[in-house]
């Protein structure tokens, strides 16, 4: 029992930790290739690099956790994880199918930087095992589509943020994504875009909880207060 209850631990650990070091290089790779770009402290403007960071905080958390075999609070981890797992998704999800795409209206001619190295590890890897963490380890059984909705404040505090600064700032990159940029597009097209986003955003919530609930086991989705 013991020695299974050991593999049990060793799964995710392995996955968690493969995870955290992967998002970690490809932080570092981005934010050494941004030391020649317009600045280093645009960096951290990124939807990219901040989903990434609380990505690996919240897994860092989670391989202790794993590591001591802690379950007693599954009612709490299963909403924060949900939504660094959403976040990582948005990423991958607007990258690879608005800026990597080349039938994309927003998308950015820089071919050469989109799949290096770091890039692959911070818009594919990192989403791929955050996804495959969460078909796999869960936990079951805790959110309900009220969690979708207040996963969103963070997307749309983002949106927020990116707007405001980009009519401030004067130099380097006013908008870090062509479909925020109101030079380009004016203020309507923004705004339109920003609806669909949410919306998208949301339905990907969503669609994170009907997984959730789809795995849950029977026996336990019972023993679980019924909730919206």
């Amino acid at each position: 029992m013991a020695l299974d209850a050991g593999r049990d631990r060793a799964r995710p650990t392995a996955l968690r930790l493969a995870l955290c070091l992967a998002g970690a290089a490809g932080l570092c790779g981005t934010k050494a290739r941004s030391l020649a770009g317009p600045g280093p402290a645009e960096f951290w403007i990124y939807f990219t690099v901040q989903s990434n960071l609380l990505l690996i905080a919240v897994f860092a958390v989670l391989l202790v956790r794993t590591r001591r075999s802690a379950d007693a609070d599954e009612a709490l981890v299963a909403p924060v994880k949900g939504a660094a797992t959403l976040y990582i998704v948005i990423t991958g999800t607007v990258f690879n199918l608005l800026l990597a795409n080349p039938a994309s209206p927003f998308y950015q001619e820089q071919k050469e930087s989109h799949y290096l190295w770091d890039s692959v590890l911070l818009h594919l890897v990192t989403p791929v095992a955050a996804v495959l963490d969460w078909l796999l380890f869960g936990p079951r059984g805790t959110l309900r589509p009220r969690h979708a909705v207040v996963w969103l404040a963070y997307p749309l505090g983002y949106l927020a943020f990116a707007l405001i600064r980009g009519t401030l700032v004067t130099g380097g990159t006013r908008y870090p994504y062509p479909f925020l940029d109101v030079g380009a597009f004016g203020y309507a097209r923004v705004a339109v875009n920003c609806v669909f986003l949410a919306a998208a955003f949301l339905l990907l919530g969503l669609g994170l909880v009907a997984v959730d609930r789809r795995l849950t086991p029977r026996g336990a989705a019972a023993a679980v207060t019924v909730g919206p």
